[in-house]
């Protein structure tokens, strides 16, 4: 009876890890995500001009590409 219970508890807790690891895998949660484009920011910025900063951010373990716009 013991024996039933332990295999049962094993084989139970491999199926929820594998409905887990399945549904971050689904999401893309392993997936490392991957740049676009490269912005460059002038060297001497105009009053008036407005260009896209990019940075790196973890988001829930993952990294993420955040852009903003920076206006001079």
């Amino acid at each position: 009876m013991f024996k039933t219970i332990v295999i049962s508890a094993v084989a139970a807790a491999m199926g929820f890890t594998a409905l887990f690891v399945g549904a971050a895998s689904a999401t893309g949660y392993f997936t490392r995500a991957t740049p676009v484009a490269t912005v460059e920011i002038p060297a001497e910025p105009v009053a008036g001009d407005c260009v896209m900063q990019s940075r790196w951010m973890s988001d829930a373990g993952r990294m993420v590409q955040v852009e903003r716009a920076v206006c001079y």
